[in-house]
C-alpha cells in the first residue's frame, strides 16, 4: 500500500468532513518526519482548497522515540482555538480524545471503524 496516497486520502476525507459540517475539527494520521515530506504541500493545498485552516502540531506529549506530527484541520478559528485551549491545560489527543469530544463534535456511542483505524494497522509508529 503507498502510505503517501493513503495520507492524502485520509486528509481529504477528514476535510470534506469538516468543511461539510459533520466535524468541527479533525485530526490527520499520525504523520512522521518522512510523511510530512512527502505528503506536506499536497496535504495543505487539500485543506486550502477546502477553505479551511490547518495547523501543524508536534506531539510533545509522549517519549521522544514516539512523538509524530499531525495537521490539525477545522473551518473556524474560535474552534482551533478551544483545541489550543485545552492542550495548555494538559491534554493530549494521543492519551485520550474524551476531552476533545465536543471540540471534535465526536459521539463515542456512534464510533465505528473508520480509515484511521485502518491508518494504524497499515502503518503502526513503532
Amino acid at each position: 500500500m503507498d502510505k503517501k496516497a493513503f495520507i492524502l486520502g485520509m486528509i481529504t476525507a477528514f476535510s470534506e468532513c469538516v468543511a461539510g459540517g459533520a466535524k468541527k475539527l479533525a485530526l490527520s494520521p499520525p504523520l512522521t518526519k518522512e510523511d510530512l515530506e512527502a505528503a506536506g504541500e499536497e496535504a495543505y493545498t487539500i485543506i486550502r482548497k477546502h477553505g479551511l485552516i490547518v495547523y501543524l502540531e508536534e506531539n510533545r506529549d509522549l517519549p521522544e522515540a514516539e512523538r509524530f506530527y499531525w495537521l490539525v484541520i477545522t473551518a473556524k478559528e474560535p474552534v482551533l482555538e478551544a483545541y489550543q485551549k485545552l492542550r495548555r491545560a494538559g491534554f493530549s489527543p494521543a492519551r485520550s480524545l474524551a476531552p476533545f469530544y465536543e471540540v471534535l463534535s465526536y459521539d463515542p456511542e456512534n464510533a465505528v471503524f473508520t480509515g484511521y483505524d485502518a491508518y494504524k494497522d497499515y502503518f503502526p509508529l513503532t
